[in-house]
């Protein structure tokens, strides 16, 4: 019998929002919970039925309402949204969740070809993309990522201190187009690298 993981019903609820987040979308339909099972499979993160995740959502409740999912599907689901486990999830800091952000922006179309954007967001991820044109930028680094790598070209039409940024398009070899968030917990920090390109 597979070991339970001591996931709580308000963490798994956070849990759940932040798939959510993550697929642009709401898990409702018997389809969309056969699209996040081959997306964790397509995504490395692990395999996890279809049936087990209508548990997890209660789109079934053939166990009973206080299901639980075990260790080995939690981890799946974090390493989705780019954790390593719950405990890394759980330690995240997440904002509230209906959160209006004011901060500083950019807008992508705004920047100059070529220049070169810096995202950091928790935890410990780093990227750094190429403005190519428009709302559309090329990856050149990426470090403890699980969803970009070196090489894709993502759309991401505007970039806010402390909040996600939401690549609407991730266009990576070998794979079909997705989407993707960097900084769903805790939002992205931002620096324009090469500054003598804006003319600042």
């Amino acid at each position: 019998m597979k070991k339970r993981n001591h996931i709580d019903i308000e963490q798994l609820d956070l849990l759940k929002k932040q798939v959510e987040r993550r697929l642009n979308f709401p898990l409702k339909a018997p389809d969309d919970y056969s699209r996040l099972s081959d997306l964790l499979k397509d995504e490395g993160c692990g395999t996890v039925s279809a049936t087990t995740l209508k548990r997890i959502w209660g789109y079934i409740s053939d166990t009973g309402s206080d299901y639980r999912p075990n260790a080995y599907t939690v981890t799946a689901l974090c390493r989705l949204i780019g954790f390593r486990d719950i405990e890394e999830f759980c330690a995240s800091d997440f904002p509230v969740q209906s959160h209006e952000f004011s901060g500083k922006f950019v807008e992508s179309h705004k920047l100059p070809q070529d220049i070169e954007i810096e995202l950091r967001w928790q935890p410990n991820r780093v990227c750094i993309l190429r403005h190519v044109k428009a709302t559309l930028f090329k990856v050149v680094s990426v470090e403890n990522s699980t969803t970009l790598r070196e090489g894709d070209l993502v759309e991401c039409g505007c970039f806010t201190q402390h909040a996600p940024a939401y690549f609407s398009r991730v266009f990576s070899e070998g794979r079909d187009p997705s989407t993707s968030i960097a900084g769903s917990a805790s939002g992205i920090t931002y620096r324009i690298l090469n500054h003598d390109k804006t003319g600042s």
